[in-house]
């Protein structure tokens, strides 16, 4: 970002002018030369935020609708689970974030009936690695099509929940912040970005006209 006072303004806006006539943001302005920090949504492009708006709003349908589907089941099937011995666990995995999330997943198998489709297991939980926990395939005893495994099911449900709400409401912040900064034009060419542009244009006006008064004789 070019220094407040010279002639070359943010953006490669001359001093006096308003990039399209854009209404002078004063405010927003002020505050960009008092900490010398541009906003955040002036630096990202309108593609870039379409684009993590896209993403968040995946993430916010399977968060809601397959994962918080299984969150509900378990929740409700909660203690009727049984082992289920005819059931192999395939490929189960765990990748830990920043020491905070979990994500795992693993495939449950029949041995019984090798044709039938296998079932996808996923969960997610904070502040736990799952590392080292035996991990036992069940079966509800009153919806006997449930499956899953009873670590998650059992150990982990009250964690799952949170760990569900915490992050569902944390994408939902993020869809809503970015559906605003499109509406709002706040993005690099963006309405608001013309109007931080158009408030430099009129600091640096002022700065002129006030060295400028300073310089006439008396």
């Amino acid at each position: 970002m070019a220094e407040f006072g010279k002639r070359n303004v943010a953006g490669g806006a001359r001093a006096h002018e308003r990039p399209e006539a854009a209404p002078a943001d004063l405010a927003a302005a002020i505050a960009v030369v008092k900490t010398g920090k541009l906003p955040y949504w002036a630096k990202m492009g309108p593609l870039r935020l379409v684009i993590v708006l896209v993403a968040a709003i995946g993430w916010f349908w399977w968060l809601i609708l397959p994962y918080g589907g299984a969150v509900q089941r378990e929740v409700r099937l909660a203690g009727t689970w049984q082992p289920a011995y005819d059931i192999q666990i395939v490929a189960p995995k765990c990748t830990r974030y920043n020491l905070t999330l979990t994500i795992c997943s693993a495939t449950l198998k029949s041995l019984a009936e090798p044709d039938q489709a296998p079932v996808a297991v996923d969960y997610m939980m904070l502040f736990k690695s799952g590392g080292g926990e035996r991990l036992v395939p069940v079966r509800s005893t009153v919806d006997p099509s449930a499956l899953t495994i009873a670590y998650p099911a059992e150990t982990l449900l009250t964690n799952r929940l949170l760990t569900f709400l915490v992050i569902a409401f944390g994408v939902a912040v993020i869809v809503l912040a970015a559906g605003a900064s499109l509406l709002r034009g706040r993005y690099v060419g963006g309405a608001a970005h013309r109007a931080l542009l158009a408030g430099f244009a009129e600091l640096q006006a002022r700065a002129d006209k006030a060295a400028a008064a300073q310089r006439a004789p008396v």
